[in-house]
């Protein structure tokens, strides 16, 4: 069976700002796919996945200086995207299920969310973290 969790915040300004940065970075990554594979479809008629093509973009983005900022993001979110991405694609090319092309993410509208790692999260509120099973005595948990 998988859980989820769902957490309702209210955050200090501060924290308000790093959130709209990684609302942001992910919404950027997002639709950087969909402009990407799009393009290279009506442009060379080749089809480009976002869960293996453009997830290896990341890292190369990150190096860039125009892209520089996205370091500061959650990197296991900017991937998420890149599935979510993935995801909309194989509901538009499934006959069974009557979605439509994926569309670009605005910043007004529908809330804003992203995925992230429940251990991170917990670590960065304060609360303790545990260390995996398979880590020694001697290893940092994370």
């Amino acid at each position: 069976m998988l859980k989820a969790t769902r957490i309702r915040i209210y955050p200090t300004s501060e924290q308000a700002a790093f959130l709209n940065r990684q609302f942001g970075a992910v919404r950027f990554c997002y639709n950087t796919g969909l402009r990407i594979m799009s393009h290279r479809y009506k442009r060379h008629g080749q089809s480009l996945s976002a869960k293996h093509d453009i997830k290896r973009l990341l890292p190369v983005a990150k190096k860039s200086r125009k892209y520089g900022w996205m370091k500061e993001a959650d990197s296991i979110a900017l991937q998420q995207a890149c599935i979510n991405l993935d995801k909309a694609f194989q509901r538009f090319f499934d006959p069974q299920q009557k979605a439509g092309h994926p569309r670009f993410k605005g910043k007004r509208g529908k809330q804003s969310s992203y995925h992230c790692v429940w251990d991170k999260i917990r670590g960065e509120l304060g609360q303790g973290t545990q260390a995996r099973a398979d880590q020694g005595k001697d290893s940092p948990p994370g």
